[in-house]
């Protein structure tokens, strides 16, 4: 019974972290993305009569999540390097002040 459900396991893993040409972010990451997005979705659907306005949130916030992780881009990430890439590249200026 372990043995099928490792199976199983390691087959949904190598499903969800399929390698694309873009990928930003690691695999850890990606995996906790993943389940965190499909717990948000969950308990958005489960909110939706009770609390229809967090319910929102959470299906929106847990399809960014669940996207993330499938794919394994992140554009705020990717924002993220480039800012630090152009602020590492640029010149530095120095102010000095005459008297």
């Amino acid at each position: 019974m372990k043995s099928n459900m490792n199976k199983l396991m390691d087959s949904v893993v190598d499903v969800v972290l399929q390698s694309t040409e873009n990928v930003n972010i690691g695999t850890s990451e990606r995996v906790i993305s993943a389940a965190t997005g499909t717990f948000m979705i969950w308990k958005g659907l489960t909110d939706t009569f009770s609390k229809p306005s967090n319910a929102v949130w959470e299906l929106v916030l847990g399809g960014a999540l669940l996207y993330r992780g499938v794919t394994g881009y992140c554009s705020v990430k990717n924002r993220l390097n480039n800012l630090e890439r152009k602020n590492k590249d640029a010149p530095k200026g120095y102010l000095v002040e005459a008297m």
